[in-house]
């Protein structure tokens, strides 16, 4: 590890930590950044780190790439459809 050494931190009852707001500061974690956490290689301690972050796309990626054929179907219709298909047990039209 660099740097000073981080103090001592309690495991609560529902196995949490409070990560000091210094080195959160160092790695840019902020409230509800994605962490991962591993055991170290050599077993000698718990790794955190900042997680991959998969960038958002926009949902305009999106269009083009379905195709309907027959008659627009507006979303109500969509919705009573997996309505109906949650009440009958079916996941097949």
């Amino acid at each position: 590890m660099t740097g000073d050494p981080v103090p001592s931190m309690i495991l609560s009852a529902k196995r949490q930590v409070v990560l000091p707001a210094d080195l959160c500061r160092q790695m840019a974690l902020q409230p509800g950044s994605s962490v991962d956490v591993c055991l170290a290689e050599d077993g000698s301690g718990i790794l955190i780190r900042p997680a991959a972050v998969v960038p958002r796309k926009p949902a305009s990626v999106l269009f083009g790439r379905v195709t309907h054929r027959g008659r627009p179907v507006s979303i109500d219709e969509a919705q009573g459809v997996a309505v109906a298909r949650r009440v009958l047990g079916r996941s097949a039209p």
